[in-house]
């Protein structure tokens, strides 16, 4: 009887064994497909991210020539302080002659516009996570055309329950890839926002400088004090995010802060009192 209980339990084990095996072998297979199909629905260096035709390999962003030549780069003229594309030939838009800025000055890479904008928001809202490291090439590109010259980068943070709905921090996507292109440590734990606020699409400048007071806190002023900080974020409307990330910082005894972004909106002035100012729901801070 012990002898059949015995070899009972040796066979037992060995289906258990062989069981585990064959689940570990399906676990593989399905992440290959798994991958296989991502590649399928997200194409990597074989389409273009804009049109969807194929291109060569070493294509710049991974856009086509005609993608490419369309892209709406933001070197015209722009506020000299915060970054935004004006229409008229002023140094500074309203908002930075009326307003003490804390950051030393911010510069986008792309009027936020067509296409690049329906980039940032599959990226911000979309889950296309795919776009990331085009982002960071771009960036890149615009780093080295201002020679910013940073020695920390800070991606701007998100609330933990914002970042948790959305499953990540957008911006963190291509800070990452960036600091690593740069060679430049990245501090993603150095600032945190510690509440969450009501979203800036619809407020007026006032508002929106009203709504961030308070929204940040640095937790470690070892990491920044004396540095010269990159802050990373996707879109400056009013710039009133990275303004007071940026105050936050300098209290923490960072010596500047430059910010960088993918994409500014033009400026336009619906009122003559900026804290009266309405902004399009379309532009995102």
């Amino acid at each position: 009887m012990k002898n059949k209980n015995k070899i009972s339990n040796k066979t037992k084990n060995n289906m258990n064994i062989q069981n585990s095996k064959f689940k570990n072998k399906c676990k593989l297979v399905f992440e290959k497909l798994k991958a296989l199909l991502a590649n399928s629905i997200y194409p990597d260096n074989c389409n273009c991210i804009m049109c969807d035709k194929e291109i060569p390999s070493d294509s710049k962003y991974g856009l086509c020539e005609n993608c490419y030549n369309k892209l709406p780069f933001n070197n015209q003229i722009y506020c000299v302080k915060c970054g935004v594309p004006m229409e008229n030939e002023a140094t500074y838009c309203l908002q930075c002659q009326n307003n003490e800025r804390h950051f030393d000055f911010v510069r986008s890479c792309f009027v936020y516009e067509n296409e690049i904008k329906k980039l940032i928001l599959n990226l911000k809202f979309h889950n296309c996570k795919w776009v990331a490291k085009y982002f960071a090439d771009m960036l890149f590109d615009c780093y080295n055309l201002y020679d910013l010259n940073a020695e920390l980068i800070i991606p701007v943070p998100i609330s933990k329950e914002r970042e948790k709905q959305r499953g990540y921090n957008q911006t963190k996507m291509f800070a990452k890839p960036l600091a690593e292109k740069l060679n430049i440590p990245i501090s993603i734990d150095t600032i945190l926002k510690i509440k969450d606020v009501s979203p800036q699409t619809k407020l007026s400048g006032k508002q929106r400088h009203e709504n961030v007071k308070g929204a940040y806190k640095v937790i470690n002023d070892k990491s920044v004090k004396g540095k010269r900080v990159l802050i990373i974020d996707d879109i400056l409307t009013t710039g009133s995010t990275i303004d007071e990330v940026a105050k936050q910082l300098k209290i923490a005894g960072a010596s500047a802060v430059y910010g960088l972004v993918l994409a500014s909106p033009k400026y336009i002035l619906l009122s003559d009192n900026f804290n009266d100012q309405n902004v399009n729901a379309i532009m995102i801070d």
